[in-house]
């Protein structure tokens, strides 16, 4: 079966060749949305990153579509299109490859705040001679991940071999080598309330959405410091600078906002001890080839359809 793909992003001719491997009868173009001029009724596959995903124009005019595959591991604007999701339209996405720039991110953001290294490049800058005082270790305290996918335990081991202990809430109960307790979500508080960093890697569905409010930051012990890589809308941004500003917990660094880019004019700019990264967490030069060897291995098997790897559920949302 001949197979006409079309990806929203540019492959590199080895990129390019190495899907031809793993299919040799098909035809595989790289053309970017704005770029958009040929007729797209052949197209069979599709790829692309989430936010690209223009159903409302594209459905229609890609009749024979049967399977998208993300470069995101979000879904979320895919699966706001009622009548993609109720098509037999394959969805695969790229959870899974986030784990090690993300983790070294989270990392990163612990010891700049652990050893004030932001202060010490402000001092640096106005040509300021300061020795900080208040540098700590991150060995022995505790960490919190809420969302133990592939992201969170790649976190979890970074931390683990920093030293720390660590706590996670998945849903399930597993065997995770480099957790130290277990939580399931009904016990959220307790995890919460013994951690020295709480690092959020959750999918965003009905039940996550705005789970870290008022309610939840106040579960938190005052010197807390609260990182979230996942999606903004698990955060209650409003409630996130008002417990900032009154110190109900020590800080706090977002990689992902409600709305972005963030507007020049949003409090979260001004907010006191927060850091501020525009969505880079997972961003990588292996990016890209990572989320192509999931493709490739699926596409060797796709006329099956048995076996495929990161298949979307609908319904659940991830």
């Amino acid at each position: 079966m001949t197979l006409q793909i079309l990806s929203f992003v540019r492959l590199s001719d080895k990129q390019m060749e190495l899907i031809h491997q793993s299919y040799p009868d098909c035809t595989l173009r790289c053309i970017r949305p704005k770029d958009l001029k040929d007729d797209l009724s052949d197209v069979d596959i599709l790829l692309g990153y989430d936010a690209q995903m223009e159903m409302e124009k594209y459905l229609p005019q890609m009749p024979h579509l049967k399977w998208i595959h993300t470069y995101s591991a979000g879904v979320e604007k895919l699966l706001s299109h009622e009548v993609f999701c109720q098509s037999d339209i394959l969805l695969t996405n790229s959870r899974g490859i986030h784990g090690i720039p993300m983790a070294e991110h989270v990392l990163g953001t612990m010891l700049a705040s652990s050893r004030c290294l932001i202060e010490a490049w402000e001092n640096q800058k106005a040509h300021v001679w300061k020795r900080l005082t208040d540098p700590d270790e991150l060995f022995g305290k505790t960490a919190a991940i809420i969302g133990l996918g592939s992201i969170g335990r790649e976190v979890a081991k970074h931390l683990k071999n920093m030293g720390m202990r660590i706590v996670a809430v998945k849903q399930k109960e597993s065997t995770e080598p480099f957790v130290d307790q277990l939580f399931t979500i009904d016990h959220l508080s307790d995890a919460l309330s013994c951690a020295d960093y709480i690092i959020v890697t959750l999918p965003l569905t009905p039940q996550t959405k705005k789970l870290f409010n008022t309610h939840t930051f106040h579960m938190m012990k005052e010197n807390a410091f609260f990182i979230n890589v996942s999606r903004g809308d698990v955060v209650e941004e409003d409630d996130l600078v008002e417990a900032l500003r009154s110190k109900c917990i020590r800080g706090a660094s977002l990689d992902v906002f409600a709305a972005e880019p963030l507007s020049e004019d949003s409090p979260l700019w001004n907010v006191p001890n927060l850091f501020i990264t525009p969505h880079y967490s997972a961003i990588s030069p292996m990016y890209l080839d990572r989320s192509l060897k999931i493709f490739r291995n699926n596409l060797q098997i796709f006329p099956q359809r048995i076996g495929m790897l990161n298949v979307v559920d609908k319904e659940r949302g991830y």
